[in-house]
């Protein structure tokens, strides 16, 4: 499940002229989405300036209690894509938040040691995502690690705004 959560960590883009349309419009990533009840296993929204990005990802972890990450992350839009390098240092300075507050230093410790497990094999690769149409209205977060298309990290996504509800959830 880790190894899922890696993605939303990563930028992408809709598919539109501007691949940052939008997130530049103020809609975030809902990451494998339960439309009916508007919950997201993650979501990353986006600050925008010119080529560059700011992302700030949340994970959903685990449901009781509930377990959830916050991680921000940068990078630049190149050849529409969004691409950046993993940082294993960017998920280590992760806020852990057990049922909306932060967690207790043994919980914090023990999430991100299971997550440092995952992403240090790709600690410093690069890392870029590319939007594909997918099934049912959604689309398809394809990512690359240095260069290679990686199918078990691609995951299925949808751009959602406030207004619409969502939260994390499975």
């Amino acid at each position: 499940m880790f190894l899922s959560l890696l993605l939303l960590a990563h930028a992408a883009a809709g598919q539109t002229a501007d691949p940052a349309a939008p997130a530049r419009a103020g809609q975030y990533q809902c990451v494998l989405p339960n439309r009916e009840k508007k919950t997201c296993l993650g979501t990353t929204s986006y600050k925008i300036a010119g080529s560059s990005y700011e992302a700030t990802t949340r994970l959903f972890l685990a449901p009781t209690p509930l377990i959830t990450m916050e991680l921000h992350t940068r990078g630049t839009v190149t050849d529409g894509k969004f691409c950046e390098t993993v940082k294993l240092a960017d998920f280590q300075a992760g806020t852990v938040l057990v049922n909306g507050a932060p967690a207790d230093a043994a919980t914090a410790t023990a999430v991100k040691s299971q997550l440092a497990a995952v992403v240090a094999a790709l600690d410093g690769k690069a890392s870029c995502s590319a939007i594909k149409p997918a099934e049912d209205g959604l689309l398809l977060n394809e990512l690359s690690i240095d260069g290679a298309v990686r199918a078990d990290l691609s995951q299925k996504f949808v751009w959602v705004s406030e207004k619409d509800g969502y939260g994390l959830g499975m």
